[in-house]
C-alpha cells in the first residue's frame, strides 16, 4: 500500500486534496514501500468480509454493503435492510439514498418504492448534502428552475454532513471486533486503506454543479456562488469544503467577486493540508517496529476517528 494512500485514508482527506478542477491530486507523491502490513490485511479483510456477510446485524449488513459493489442490486438491498433496522442511523439512510442514485435498471425495489434521496432530505433537514444532490439530480434532469431553488435552500442550511467520518469509525469498529491475533496497528492501516478506497460522492457531484455558470443568467449564477460559499464555510469534512469553494470561484465573475473566492479557495486547500500533515507521524507510527510505538499510535487513531465522528473532520483538526 502507498504511503500517500495511506495518509488520506488515515485523515479521511483523499477526496479533499484530491479535488483539483480536473479531479486530480494537488500533489503526487513517489509511492512508498508497501505497508509491512499487507498479508495481514489481506487475512483481515477477508476474514471481515465473511463475517459481515453472514450477519444479521444491521452495522454489519451496512459494512457488507459497503465493502462490495460488485452488485448493486444486492449493494442496495443490504442496505436497505440496514437501514430499516436502524431506521435511526443517519449513515445508513445516506448511504442507501446515493446508492439508490445509481443509474441501474431495473431500478431495484428498494429504491423504486421511496425516493432516498428526499426521505434523506426530509429525515435531516438541517444537513445541506441531501439539498445538494438533490440540486444535481435537477441539473442532470435538466430542470433548471428546481436546480437554483435548491441551491438557494442550500445557501440557508446551517451545516454540511455526508457522514465520512461516522461511516469511517463504524468500519474501523467493525476490524476491531474482527478475532485473531491481527496486530491493531495492521487493523488500522486496513481501516485507513477502506477510507481511501470511499471518496465522498457528494463532493464529486459538486464538480459538475453550474460548470456554465458563466454564461449563466445572474439568478443561477448568484445561486451557485452562495451554495458554494456555504459548503465551503461549513461543511464537516475538507472534501466538501474544497468542492464548495470550487463552485463558488467558477460562479464569480471577474473581478472583486471572482478575487475574493480564489482566496477562500486557497485558505480552505491550505488548511486541509496542514491538518492532513499532522497525521504523518501517526501513519508512520502505525509502520513501527516498536511495538510501544504502535499502540500509542493505535491509540491516537482511534481517538482521532472518535472524535470527527461526533464533531466533523474540520472541527477536529481544530481549524473550523
Amino acid at each position: 500500500m502507498p504511503r500517500s494512500r495511506f495518509v488520506a485514508g488515515l485523515l479521511a482527506l483523499a477526496a479533499s486534496l484530491a479535488l483539483a478542477q480536473n479531479g486530480s491530486r494537488l500533489s503526487d507523491p513517489a509511492p512508498a514501500a508497501p505497508s509491512r502490513w499487507q498479508q495481514e490485511q489481506d487475512t483481515l479483510d477477508q476474514a471481515l468480509r465473511a463475517r459481515v456477510l453472514a450477519s444479521a446485524e444491521p452495522r454489519e449488513m451496512w459494512v457488507a454493503g459497503r465493502l462490495d459493489s460488485t452488485d448493486p442490486w444486492a449493494q442496495v438491498a443490504v442496505l436497505a435492510r440496514a437501514r430499516t433496522q436502524a431506521p435511526g442511523e443517519k449513515v445508513f439512510i445516506a448511504s442507501l439514498a446515493i446508492a439508490c442514485l445509481a443509474p441501474l435498471q431495473p431500478l431495484p425495489a428498494e429504491c423504486d418504492a421511496t425516493d432516498r434521496l428526499a426521505d434523506w432530505a426530509t429525515r435531516d433537514e438541517d444537513n445541506g448534502v441531501p439539498a445538494l444532490l438533490l440540486a444535481d439530480r435537477a441539473r442532470r434532469r435538466n430542470n433548471g428552475a428546481a436546480m437554483v431553488a435548491y441551491l438557494e435552500e442550500v445557501a440557508r442550511l446551517p451545516r454540511f454532513d455526508d457522514y465520512q467520518n461516522r461511516a469511517a469509525l463504524i468500519l474501523w469498529e467493525a476490524l476491531r471486533a474482527v478475532p485473531g491475533a491481527v496486530d491493531p496497528a495492521a487493523r488500522a492501516a486496513l481501516a485507513a486503506n477502506y477510507a481511501a478506497a470511499h471518496a465522498s460522492y457528494a463532493a464529486g457531484q459538486m464538480q459538475s454543479l453550474c460548470r456554465d455558470a458563466q454564461k449563466a443568467p445572474d439568478e443561477v449564477r448568484h445561486a451557485c456562488a452562495a451554495a458554494g460559499s456555504a459548503v465551503a464555510q461549513r461543511a464537516s469534512t475538507w472534501s466538501l469544503r474544497v468542492a464548495g469553494a470550487r463552485l463558488a470561484e467558477r460562479s464569480a465573475l471577474p473581478g472583486a467577486g471572482y478575487d475574493s473566492a480564489q482566496r477562500q479557495l486557497a485558505d480552505v486547500q491550505r488548511r486541509a493540508f496542514e491538518c492532513a500533515e499532522a497525521g504523518n507521524a501517526i501513519a508512520q507510527a502505525l509502520e513501527s517496529p516498536d511495538a510501544s510505538v504502535r499502540t500509542r499510535a493505535v491509540s491516537q487513531w482511534e481517538a482521532m476517528l472518535a472524535e470527527e465522528a461526533r464533531v466533523g473532520e474540520v472541527a477536529a483538526c481544530g481549524k473550523g
